[in-house]
């Protein structure tokens, strides 16, 4: 693993990649999750990027130190005075609305509502969501420290919608990268900054406070701050976040190129596979996980295996993502599922007793207009089931998954 990331951070940057870029999903579903939050703010920034792009390049003639020099601070200023505020202020539209907002919508909260803002260099960006009081009895301990954690989780969402789509395609856009590096590093910066005196409504803070509240050693080891900082420093243990550095600050600051090639260690029979490894705050405790993700032609496969730590007892799960099982014209299909062993939603800090659950689900897209290569507009549709129990992104309650909406294709990244 360190060899990897060494690998993306010292390599020669490589060429730009010229692709056409893979469309975009706008979706929507009851309490519009994660899942489905992620998809959207994604395809917002592309929106607004590809709308940018024509309108201000990423670099002039640069052929001399002084003008190359000009042209790094150009992209800096552009970076900082237009496309931060913009990445900035939708990465806390999904913490806040997508994040915090669905928990609160999926257990039924009145009066939700948010403040944000105005986002950096602006302003200080930062951001709440409120809701009014929960009645005794409104929620189980799982849907509380899910309202804890969800702010976090959409940031994770986000960037693993973004890690998934460079991996598919073999490249990552700038705005892509930074976006990537900004969500992930936020999260373990807001959990390695959480102390005593941290103010109410500090997810972490109130992360810990619920957490632990009814846990009592022996049958329940409390988590510490100190424990949890630690934990969270294996979110670095993460290729794609070295890479989306590189891809930010060399690539695109200093050589003005606006895609930076994904690499992938080269196996037999042309497969490419790339590991990663990551930490969260979950409803049940926390949670390490590893994706190995393998890509054959244009499509991408990844197998998840998670490791949680509820304070009494060990969870796991085991998940998998296979795009473009089927292809038929211009229909495509996805497949995921997912199993584990947790507590039950509203169990006891001690509880030891695990129960086993499920999810599967198809995605299916159908290209509109005469061919599916020339098509920018198209149908996506995912239906599917899930049994109680935490997946990063989805709703914790048992029931059916349905989502609909568009692709767009924005043109090349």
């Amino acid at each position: 693993m360190a060899a990897l990331i060494a690998a993306g951070v010292l390599a020669p940057a490589p060429p730009a990649v010229a692709q056409t870029s893979s469309p975009a999903p706008v979706v929507v579903d009851r309490d519009m999750t994660p899942a489905a939050g992620a998809a959207d703010v994604l395809a917002a920034q592309r929106l607004i990027s590809s709308f940018e792009d024509r309108l201000l390049p990423a670099r002039f003639s640069e052929a001399t130190r002084l003008t190359h020099a000009l042209g790094i601070a150009y992209r800096l200023g552009k970076w900082a005075a237009i496309d931060l505020p913009q990445d900035s202020f939708l990465m806390v539209a999904a913490h806040e609305v997508f994040g915090h907002g669905a928990r609160l919508r999926e257990i039924g909260a009145s009066g939700v509502r948010y403040r944000f803002e105005v986002p950096p260099p602006y302003g200080a960006g930062s951001a709440a969501t409120m809701f009014n009081r929960l009645s005794p009895g409104a929620a189980a301990r799982a849907d509380l420290l899910a309202i804890d954690t969800a702010g976090i989780e959409a940031q994770n969402v986000l960037a693993d919608d973004i890690g998934e789509q460079a991996l598919a395609r073999g490249s990552l856009s700038y705005r892509a990268a930074w976006l990537y590096a900004q969500s992930r590093i936020a999260g373990l910066l807001y959990i390695r900054g959480v102390s005593a005196q941290s103010s109410p409504g500090h997810d972490v803070a109130d992360f810990l406070h619920d957490v632990n509240d009814g846990c009592v050693p022996p049958a329940c080891a409390p988590l510490d701050e100190s424990t949890l900082k630690n934990r969270a420093m294996a979110m670095l243990a993460d290729p794609m976040l070295a890479f989306s550095a590189y891809g930010f600050a060399v690539n695109y600051i200093v050589h003005g190129r606006t895609d930076t090639t994904v690499p992938m260690v080269s196996l037999p029979h042309g497969l490419r596979y790339l590991p990663a490894v990551g930490f969260s705050m979950t409803p049940q405790g926390t949670e390490w996980t590893t994706v190995h993700s393998f890509r054959a032609g244009g499509r991408l496969t990844q197998f998840t295996v998670r490791i949680g730590d509820t304070g009494a007892e060990r969870t796991w799960g085991l998940g998998v993502r296979a795009a473009r099982v089927a292809q038929r014209g211009r229909i495509d299909a996805d497949l995921s599922a997912d199993v584990w062993r947790q507590p039950a939603l509203d169990a006891t800090p001690s509880a030891t007793r695990l129960m086993t659950g499920g999810l599967v689900a198809t995605t299916i897209r159908v290209a509109l207009g005469g061919s599916k290569k020339a098509s920018r507009v198209g149908l996506v549709g995912q239906a599917g089931y899930k049994s109680d129990g935490f997946v990063s992104g989805e709703r914790l309650r048992a029931g059916a998954i349905i989502r609909a909406g568009l692709t767009i294709a924005f043109g090349a990244e």
